[in-house]
């Protein structure tokens, strides 16, 4: 039996193992197929792919509605429109507040925790919110993942000795999968400090948490949290920032010999085994350079979860966002410029290396003007605001004006390719060459009545911290 002759119910479970451009490859074959193709389920599946997005599980919910969701949700975020989308304010006094997944959450001594579940009419998530205000330490910073009902608090009990806790998210007392609910760590900083900037990230079993003292040295831990484990400690005085790559590798930027670049460290092995992307040449002294990567942890939902959204955000594919500053780029006085780089460019570049080059060591030319876009911004985004989500970030260009840029490659408006800037830095304020880079990305402007101080981004919304940094206003789609 040929396909040719094959039933369509054989055909139909045959299109549902392949990938979409294949299946959509495959519907220009014959009359047959592309009948087939164009099956609402079929259909479904390849606009979910085509859009970055993974399906969930929604009840007896047909293929045909939930591409009529689908297509209603992609249209919202295409043309986002803050007048049209579903407000909620969330009003705090605090000083701490983050946006993570799709939770926004506020800290305060006097009111404790509160959690906002970024409510969605498209994806049919309800409005949620509740509390914590019996925790009985200190909380200097913090971060949580919703999947995992973990909330990571660290506490700074001296200059050099830090406390992090693992609690649930819904009811604040110790994680049950916590064998150690909290560990401590000795800090190598040589001298005392009178403030500390932490950067908290969760990525399924791992906890990284990354200390800055006032004029010392960056210091990491990557902890097993369920274990209570240590499985990477650095210190280091040119490491400036990290993130999760996946569940085997950090991203690490930094400078060597006054070099800036990206190192990917095994988890599990030694940091002299790091394969390092370097990056563009600075014209200013890297002790005058802020160089920090902004990417979103993706949630761990387990397999068999039963999410109620009829799909979400795909993490196969994720961005990660390079900035480049001085300290005049972060009250505006001179541009910032963010290195955009997706995961799939990196894991290409680990998994099939550059033929003429070193086995650890990648040089800018030969790696980021095909696999990257650099952007100049007017200022550094806030330095606590995480402003990527998936394969988008969003970018305060004024206290009106936000700008979303989406990198997926498969959703490109072909005449979006050719209207952006390719060359960055002609004036050479932070490079000893202009920066040309090619990753194509669509661009969209918002503009609103509300003065911001800075933006995030979620699943679902754009959430906006008001002039007076006393609320935050999320929009949703």
């Amino acid at each position: 039996m040929s396909l040719q002759t094959a039933p369509p119910e054989i055909l139909d479970r045959i299109c549902r193992c392949l990938d979409a451009s294949t299946i959509l490859k495959l519907g220009q074959v014959s009359h047959q197929f592309r009948c087939i193709v164009q099956s609402s389920g079929l259909r479904y599946k390849v606009e979910l792919e085509l859009a970055g997005l993974r399906d969930g599980r929604l009840g007896n919910t047909s293929s045909a509605a939930r591409l009529d969701m689908l297509k209603a949700y992609q249209a919202a975020w295409a043309n986002f429109d803050w007048s049209q989308s579903t407000q909620t304010t969330v009003q705090f006094d605090g000083l701490y507040y983050e946006v993570a997944g799709n939770v926004v959450a506020t800290y305060s001594f006097e009111a404790g925790f509160l959690f906002t579940r970024i409510p969605s009419l498209l994806r049919h998530i309800p409005h949620q919110q509740w509390s914590i205000n019996h925790l009985f330490c200190a909380v200097n910073d913090f971060s949580l993942n919703l999947s995992l009902d973990l909330l990571v608090v660290v506490e700074l009990e001296s200059s050099k000795h830090i406390v992090v806790r693992f609690l649930s998210l819904q009811t604040g007392r110790p994680h049950p999968l916590a064998q150690q609910p909290h560990l401590s760590a000795e800090l190598e900083s040589p001298k005392s400090s009178p403030s500390y900037t932490f950067t908290i990230r969760i990525f399924g079993e791992y906890v990284g948490v990354m200390t800055e003292p006032e004029g010392g040295s960056f210091e990491l831990h990557v902890w097993e949290w369920k274990t209570g484990i240590l499985q990477k400690h650095l210190f280091d005085a040119e490491m400036t920032s990290f993130a999760f790559l996946d569940h085997q590798r950090l991203l690490v930027s930094g400078f060597t010999d006054l070099q800036p670049e990206l190192r990917v460290l095994e988890i599990n092995d030694s940091p002299a085994n790091s394969f390092i992307l370097v990056l563009p040449e600075l014209v200013l002294d890297p002790a005058d350079v802020k160089l920090h990567i902004r990417t979103e942890a993706p949630p761990s939902w387990p397999a068999d979860a039963r999410l109620p959204e009829p799909f979400s955000t795909s993490h196969d594919e994720r961005l990660f966002v390079v900035e480049f500053g001085s300290w005049d780029s972060i009250r505006g006085a001179e541009p910032a410029y963010l290195l955009c780089v997706p995961l799939s460019a990196i894991l290409n570049l680990i998994h099939n290396p550059v033929k003429g080059t070193s086995k650890h060591t990648l040089f800018w030319e030969r790696w980021g003007p095909s696999s990257t876009r650099m952007l100049a911004v007017p200022k550094l985004p806030n330095s606590w605001a995480c402003y990527v989500y998936g394969q988008r970030c969003v970018i305060q260009t004024d206290k009106t004006q936000w700008k979303t840029l989406d990198f997926n490659q498969f959703d490109l408006d072909p005449l979006a390719r050719i209207q952006h800037e390719t060359t960055v830095d002609k004036r050479h304020r932070m490079f000893v060459q202009s920066v040309v880079t090619s990753q194509p990305f669509t661009l969209q402007s918002i503009s609103t009545p509300l003065s911001t101080y800075a933006v995030m981004l979620a699943e679902d919304a754009i959430v906006v911290v008001t002039k007076e940094e006393n609320a935050l206003s999320i929009f949703s789609i």
